[in-house]
């Protein structure tokens, strides 16, 4: 029997993280990137994503994975509707 290293153990979190990302985009969003930065305090997140035509990053930030996971979750859904909003009140070109 093999143990998983913590690295190969962390790359697969970030895998679950990367498509729970991408099922609260919903559709017209896509994730285009998904880094983990280690931080004094604890752990960053950083996702990419595209917004229809506009790119843009969520951050979530925690004192662990899990922490950070779930504060970029919430800044998923607040990015989603931010900036579904802005593209309903824009005027267009």
């Amino acid at each position: 029997m093999t143990h998983a290293t913590s690295g190969e153990a962390e790359e697969r979190y970030l895998a679950e993280i990367r498509a729970d990302c991408a099922d609260w985009l919903g559709p017209g969003a896509e994730l285009l990137d998904l880094r983990r930065e280690a931080t004094i305090g604890g752990v960053r997140l950083i996702a990419r994503i595209r917004f229809g035509n506009r790119d843009c990053e969520s951050v979530g930030v925690g004192e662990s994975m899990l922490a950070a996971h779930s504060a970029l979750r919430a800044q998923i859904l607040f990015d989603r509707i931010r900036y579904g909003f802005s593209a309903i009140v824009q005027p267009r070109t």
